[in-house]
């Protein structure tokens, strides 16, 4: 157990340092702040005051019962930064998690290096560092299915009737949390019935039964309020998105962005993560051919999961956040896959360990990095122009995070073209240099060269996630030189003018 409580202090020390300033703030962690307050003050969730279901409430209402305790306020650009210290602690109880799983199907030594590039792994202390549905939703889709292997081993029974309850609600509890999780529960669980009957038709019922009751409560609160069809509406486009029929959100959804370049520039940050995303189809596969009843579970566990990032990849809306649960399956199942090989080829036991040495030494080296870095532009711009600008001061946002992290704020508008700035009488106007040249802002990648050109920047801020944000002076004479020249660079979305 002391190994245990190693890997999970490891893990606390990675997620708990830079919690507030390693990662910039993103759009969807302002909104789930917001939501979460919601429920604190017995709202139902809404966005613009109307009603929000695409994701379900249950990593919302987790939020709002730690802001009702510890009475938790401010603008929600604040409470991001306060929540953040919640999914640091799940997070970091997700690893042991891991750490036990693996354990209990390979033993300790796998187990460790599991947990520790677990603990250090750069794209989920990323995941970790925000405020996403993700980090809870993926503590209980890894609990679930460590209830699901405490069970296996057990015969019929009260004992194992209440694990088959347990590991149920936990599913459950993960479903609540975000929809899609249940391809990485009930589906491979249902297919392991068929698989060589790893689970019995009896116990996967019960398992699913119990898994649906925190959902159909969920179902009961809309059907009592009336707002069932809105319901249907919503979780309808969602579905789409995920298939990828409908592009609203991810990198095929910005054909200015190719995904090869992206992941090719991130390969520094997080080459360690890409690889586990990519051996979690191949180390399911080989897990699920196990004699073992336990590790095939967990095999079609990895499977499901890692086909499921493929085909966001390819054909669904490749949101990162998409990746977490991929490589939590892939850092179970590599281990299992890996000793399952060496059994099999016992001459590759040097390789086996050399790789597992080098692939902990890169993800330590690289969770070091993303830990360590300064990358909270977004908050100093914000404070900085706080501090700075006089009160009456007129100030233009030109991306969706500016809108949603900074608004509503006296003088602050969005103002994403050369027109609505001159015809607000704008003094100043923020931007976001990544957001907005990949064509993920409001303004377009042309307004932002204008603004090199004929703009004082006077505050710049370089971070990984925005590249340069800056805070510009305009020149009031050249701004109206060109809006009566007819110059105006239209904002590429949003309905702005």
């Amino acid at each position: 157990m002391w190994v245990a409580v190693l890997v999970g202090l490891l893990a606390t020390v990675f997620r708990v340092f830079g919690v507030q300033r390693a990662n910039d703030v993103f759009i969807d962690e302002v909104t789930y702040a917001d939501i979460a307050r919601q429920i604190a003050d017995g709202h139902m969730p809404s966005i613009f005051g109307t009603p929000f279901f695409l994701h379900p409430p249950g990593s919302y209402a987790l939020n709002a019962v730690v802001i009702r305790v510890l009475g938790l306020e401010g603008h929600s650009t604040d409470l991001v930064l306060q929540l953040r210290w919640v999914n640091s602690v799940l997070g970091a109880v997700a690893v042991v998690v891991c750490f036990l799983l693996v354990r209990r199907l390979v033993g300790v030594a796998p187990a460790v290096v599991a947990g520790v590039i677990l603990a250090s792994d750069p794209f989920v202390l990323r995941m970790d560092g925000r405020l996403m549905m993700e980090t809870p939703a993926g503590l209980a889709v890894l609990s679930g299915w460590l209830l699901v292997l405490l069970l296996l081993d057990r015969k019929s029974g009260r004992t194992r009737l209440w694990l088959e309850i347990s590991a149920g609600l936990v599913f459950g509890l993960a479903i609540a949390m975000k929809d899609m999780t249940a391809v990485f529960t009930v589906v491979p669980l249902l297919a392991s019935v068929v698989w060589r009957r790893t689970v019995s038709l009896q116990t996967a019922l019960r398992i699913l039964a119990c898994s649906t009751v925190p959902y159909l409560l969920y179902l009961g609160l809309i059907a009592a309020s009336g707002l069932f069809p809105q319901f249907i509406e919503q979780k309808s486009v969602g579905v789409l998105r995920m298939m990828g029929v409908v592009q609203m959100t991810g990198f095929n959804s910005v054909h200015s962005v190719s995904l090869t370049d992206r992941l090719i520039d991130l390969a520094g940050r997080f080459g360690t993560s890409y690889l586990l995303l990519g051996l979690s189809i191949v180390a399911g596969a080989v897990t699920a051919m196990s004699p073992l009843v336990e590790r095939r579970a967990i095999g079609l566990f990895s499977l499901f999961t890692g086909l499921v990032g493929i085909y966001s990849v390819f054909f669904g809306a490749a949101e990162e956040q998409f990746g977490y649960c991929v490589v939590l399956a892939a850092l179970v199942s590599v281990p299992i896959a890996a000793v399952m090989v060496v059994k099999w080829r016992p001459r590759l036991r040097g390789v086996v360990m050399a790789a597992a040495v080098i692939m902990t030494m890169l993800s330590l080296f690289l969770g070091v990095q993303a830990r360590s870095v300064v990358d909270d532009g977004l908050v100093r711009a914000r404070d900085w122009m706080n501090a700075e600008l006089p009160p009456s001061s007129k100030v233009g946002l030109t991306s969706v995070t500016g809108e949603f992290a900074l608004m509503p704020h006296e003088g602050w508008e969005v103002l994403p073209s050369l027109q609505s700035l001159h015809d607000r009488d704008a003094q100043y106007v923020l931007t976001q240099g990544r957001q907005l040249s990949e064509g993920y802002g409001f303004a377009a990648p042309e307004f932002l060269d204008w603004l090199e050109d004929n703009a004082q920047p006077v505050f710049t801020f370089r971070g990984p996630t925005s590249g340069d944000t800056v805070v510009w002076q305009l020149d009031r004479i050249k701004l109206d030189a060109a809006v009566a020249g007819g110059l105006n660079f239209p904002p590429v979305s949003g309905g702005y003018p």
